[in-house]
């Protein structure tokens, strides 16, 4: 399959809001936006999502069985990823609609282990999604300069959007995000079985 820069833009901000919003929550604390910190958190960020969706799309050139040379676990499953993409579109719908109460409190110091682990959590969407990509065969290339570039701008939207706002708008972003990811669903599902 082909998909248009629009198209893989759309699943990258739909996989990015998931970042803004964790962003959101570490900068709400900020007495003052550092610049270092914003560097830090794009990098960490930015690549673990990228690394995500790498590996995820790796998953997908391993062969199925030892000496078969020419059929890999891709070949075969799109409607995998209509179901991947859906899932995920769903699952950030339901973390919009469910209301958290936080208590938003100063905090100046980013303990970078607890937000390493939180950046890893947030990439597992990334990994799925790059399983479903690479179930497509789109490239690598095109997809890792999409996304990494506009997970480094949510996190910087996502560092101003916390500490202006706090934490009040959050769950608009996951819906933002799931719906993206189901029109992503829909358009897959549109292109193979329609």
């Amino acid at each position: 399959m082909w998909m248009s820069i629009a198209e893989i833009l759309m699943i990258s901000v739909g996989l990015s809001l998931d970042v803004f919003v964790a962003v959101t929550y570490i900068s709400v604390g900020f007495s003052k936006i550092r610049v270092k910190n914003v560097i830090g958190l794009s990098l960490l960020f930015g690549g673990v999502q990228l690394g995500g969706l790498l590996v995820g799309n790796l998953v997908t050139l391993l062969p199925i069985l030892p000496g078969a040379h020419r059929q890999n676990v891709a070949d075969g499953w799109e409607g995998i990823t209509v179901l991947i993409f859906a899932g995920l579109g769903i699952y950030m719908v339901c973390k919009g609609i469910k209301r958290e109460n936080v208590l938003e409190r100063r905090k100046d110091v980013i303990e970078w282990k607890t937000t390493t682990v939180l950046a890893l959590l947030t990439s597992v969407d990334a990994f799925l999604a790059g399983v479903g990509l690479g179930f497509l065969d789109i490239e690598m290339i095109i997809q890792s300069v999409t996304l990494f570039p506009v997970t480094v701008v949510l996190v910087i939207l996502g560092v101003f959007v916390g500490y202006r706002l706090g934490l009040e708008h959050t769950r608009y972003a996951y819906w933002c995000g799931g719906v993206l990811l189901l029109i992503a669903s829909m358009d897959v599902m549109i292109y193979y079985y329609i």
